[in-house]
């Protein structure tokens, strides 16, 4: 390079550098995604996933909650197996659950109350759920007052030995009953997908009874079934009006128990058409429900951007 070239090039150097540097450019969502959910040694740690994000946003133990509070539901944790019965008794004279029906609220929907959903104002005795060793936790009874700047929440243990009344001054938390404490979880706006056990009413084998199984629940996004091949569904296929708010619209039953092979498979085209909650739309299906050791109760899905 002769003397001129140098000159020109160191020239150019210097131009160049005195440019104003261009804004980042946002990436896009991701394309193409596969996901191994580990779902802890008993197999019922609860998963909060982000579509959007791509990525795990929380891992929580179902005994961590009791409750989800934010502006618009009074929620029981569905995946400890809470259940609830609705009493008019006067608050002092429950001592016991003699003539008091429990659900677990699963196919609660109503134009008042969506699944799990408690109402305001109203006293329950609550079924506290089972423990990691599947051992019960016994009952409490609850009564939530939304108040214009705060939440009142007062319960007791069902023989009426302790008493509490806890005033909350937020819009939106989780609170464990038990320890009087609120818990730092996603509200429903920040997962797409949380993943764990939850009781629900099922029939197998032409037997119907409440069964706890695995399952996936969306947060604030909403989704419906295709069966269609998942390499074969693309945008066209996307009927927004097909969308349903049901948390549980994709739930378990995109396997089954297989006695001949005493195993899960997962069953063919089972594609969820799903918008997120940040309205992308998108595809998802579930591909095993096995880890890396062979071990059940560990899924793993993919999920495409359309």
């Amino acid at each position: 390079m002769n003397y001129s070239n140098k000159i020109l090039l160191l020239f150019l150097i210097t131009l160049v550098s005195c440019f104003p540097k261009e804004e980042k450019v946002e990436p896009s969502p991701r394309i193409y995604q596969s996901v191994s959910i580990n779902a802890g040694p008993f197999k019922n740690d609860v998963v909060f996933y982000s579509l959007d994000e791509g990525n795990v946003v929380a891992k929580a133990s179902p005994m961590d909650w009791d409750l989800y509070i934010d502006q618009e539901v009074i929620r029981i944790n569905y995946f400890r197996s809470m259940s609830v019965a609705l009493t008019t008794d006067a608050w002092d004279s429950i001592k016991d659950t003699t003539g008091l029906s429990f659900s677990y609220l699963t196919d609660q929907l109503s134009d008042s109350l969506t699944q799990w959903e408690l109402s305001e104002n109203q006293i329950y005795v609550v079924n506290m759920g089972l423990n990691n060793e599947y051992s019960p936790m016994g009952f409490m009874v609850l009564k939530v007052q939304r108040m214009s700047d705060r939440i009142v929440l007062k319960y007791k243990d069902l023989e009426g030995e302790d008493e509490w009344t806890n005033e909350i001054n937020e819009d939106q938390f989780y609170y464990n009953l038990r320890t009087e404490t609120k818990v730092n979880l996603p509200n429903d706006k920040e997962y797409d997908l949380a993943l764990g056990k939850y009781t629900d009413y099922i029939t197998v084998d032409d037997v119907s009874q409440d069964y706890t199984i695995y399952g996936a629940i969306l947060g604030n996004a909403s989704a419906y079934l295709m069966n269609n091949a998942f390499e074969n569904t693309d945008a066209d296929d996307f009927e927004v009006s097909m969308l349903s708010s049901r948390q549980d619209i994709i739930g378990w039953n995109w396997k089954r128990f297989n006695l001949d092979k005493n195993a899960y498979e997962i069953l063919p085209n089972m594609t969820y058409m799903i918008s997120t909650n940040s309205n992308y739309l998108c595809k998802l299906r579930f591909v095993d429900y096995l880890n890396d050791q062979g071990i059940s109760g560990h899924p793993t899905f993919e999920y495409e951007i359309l």
